[in-house]
């Protein structure tokens, strides 16, 4: 390939948030041989349980966590089980508060959808929507915006699909559902349940397996609040998991639920497998290299590049095949894959000549930087502090509060490790500016007082 194409070329390879199948050519595989490894972990639990269980996994944006999930549907279905799966956001609005009526409603109605894609299941006759129609004439539940009758007859499938897609679009129709289920919860949950046990049979009959059905119910996580002082989305969440957990548990099925990062702030001890940052640096004072990591990291950029692209992109390599101009874009990622992505694909952008040089690495890390600027001087504060004690230092549980950790996770100015035990840092692309506010804002006012 002429060098006029590789940058071209290369861009393909570096896109952001297209997560990944484990065969595919780009897939790193971070935990390989590792005990404390997620995947493995909620896999081994389903084995253990037989019957049904219930996992939460967790990740903040960026962590890998859909492709790990396709990694265990993977695993999962090379051991004969039929694994259903289903994207929370192609039924929920992210800004939207969820009750638990209508967690059930799409809970049933992304489970029957993922079965009539993958098992081409007669829709007319398997199909929630259709069915929960036909539900809410027989309960003569009526929604007001919304006719399930025509001409005084029950009408099919395409009734089910314009309920789907109001549901999916209208918040005042998701608000009137609400108010209209939240009396008849007990005949609801008992509808799901007898669609739950008579949907499964024949799913297992059809995929021609004896194991137990595993349903992932993935970007759960992204369900969050607008800016303003009321936390509607997070206090409808955190209810949900707290005081409706067994409504989550499809009877004789393993779940598989993501859940935002923030939760284990406001349900401390709630078990959650949470995807972390690749540990670059050591938790010491002088945040000495983690070889490990920096090892996985590079491993990443050869994916991406590879040994050929590596060479002729970023100039002669060391012995062990490192380039010292990827090492500085690795360590300006603080272990995000995302950002790693992002400072190399604004390098591929840059480049004009090959191999490119040590000014244009320093134009990405400045690019990247820029991102998360400008730093609210309390925030710095804040983050100064996470530095320099290697804690979340929440003040509270408050509204506030959460949804500035979350903000932090979310954006990335917090990173979050563990090395047994959990603990907490400021991006390393954002420290010099932090302690640099901090040491503004702390001098003594240079202004001579008044005589």
């Amino acid at each position: 390939m002429d060098d006029a194409l590789l940058p071209k070329w290369l861009s393909r390879r570096l896109l952001v948030d297209e997560p990944l199948e484990p065969g595919n050519e780009l897939y790193e595989p971070l935990y390989k041989d590792d005990p404390d490894d997620p995947i493995s972990l909620i896999f081994r639990d389903m084995d253990f349980s037989e019957v049904q269980s219930l996992n939460f996994i967790s990740g903040f944006r960026g962590s890998g966590k859909t492709t790990e999930l396709f990694r265990l549907r993977q695993m999962l279905r090379e051991e004969g089980f039929f694994v259903a799966y289903a994207n929370a956001l192609d039924y929920l609005l992210p800004s939207e508060p969820i009750d638990i009526s209508e967690f059930l409603i799409v809970l049933a109605g992304s489970f029957s959808d993922s079965l009539i894609e993958q098992l081409n299941l007669d829709p007319v006759k398997e199909g929630w929507w259709n069915r929960f129609v036909n539900f809410l004439v027989k309960t003569k539940i009526e929604v007001e915006g919304f006719d399930v009758k025509a001409g005084g007859k029950i009408v099919g499938v395409e009734v089910g699909l314009n309920f789907k897609t109001s549901l999916q679009q209208v918040p005042s129709f998701r608000q009137k559902l609400r108010e209209k289920m939240a009396p008849r919860l007990g005949e609801l949950r008992h509808e799901v349940g007898e669609f739950f046990t008579d949907s499964i049979k024949k799913a297992k009959k059809k995929a021609k397996t004896e194991q137990n059905v595993v349903f992932i119910f993935d970007q759960l996580e992204q369900l969050r609040d607008s800016l303003g002082e009321a936390a509607p989305v997070a206090e409808s969440v955190t209810s949900l998991v707290a005081n409706y957990r067994t409504d989550l548990q499809i009877p004789s099925v393993h779940c598989v639920d993501t859940v935002p990062p923030w939760l284990k702030f406001k349900l401390p001890g709630l078990p959650t497998r949470l995807l972390y940052n690749v540990k670059l640096w050591n938790n010491n004072a002088g945040r000495t290299t983690n070889l490990d990591g920096l090892k996985t990291m590079r491993s990443i950029v050869e994916r991406r590049f590879t040994a050929d692209g590596m060479r002729r992109f970023f100039g002669d390599l060391q012995n062990d095949g490192s380039s010292p101009l990827a090492d500085r874009l690795i360590q300006a990622s603080g272990g995000h894959f995302r950002d790693l992505l992002l400072l190399l694909r604004e390098a591929v952008l840059r480049c004009r000549t090959l191999p490119i040089g040590d000014s244009l690495i320093t134009a990405a890390i400045v690019s990247l930087r820029s991102w998360f600027l400008p730093i609210p001087v309390q925030n710095a504060f804040w983050l100064n502090e996470i530095g320099r004690k290697r804690d979340s230092l929440l003040p509270d549980t408050s509204p506030a509060s959460i949804r500035q950790m979350t903000l932090f996770l979310d954006t990335h100015c917090v990173t979050i490790h563990s090395n047994g035990t959990e603990w907490y840092d400021v991006h390393p692309i954002l420290r010099e500016e932090v302690a640099e506010i901090v040491r503004r804002e702390q001098a003594p006012s240079q202004v001579a007082p008044a005589s």
